[in-house]
């Protein structure tokens, strides 16, 4: 059951990703090596410094 939450979870970064019209499957690769909370931070931040 936490697998499935954790892979849930980085489906939801790479979701958001997609929404910022950002690569969502390298997103998705980073929800699952960095932690879905680590990539949806790193994203957070990529988002928020966006040239």
């Amino acid at each position: 059951m936490l697998v499935f939450l954790y892979v849930l979870a980085a489906i939801g970064v790479a979701y958001w990703a997609k929404r910022d019209k950002r690569n969502p499957a390298v997103w998705f690769a980073a929800g699952l090596f960095l932690t879905p909370l680590g990539a949806s931070l790193a994203l957070m931040v990529a988002d928020r410094y966006r040239r």
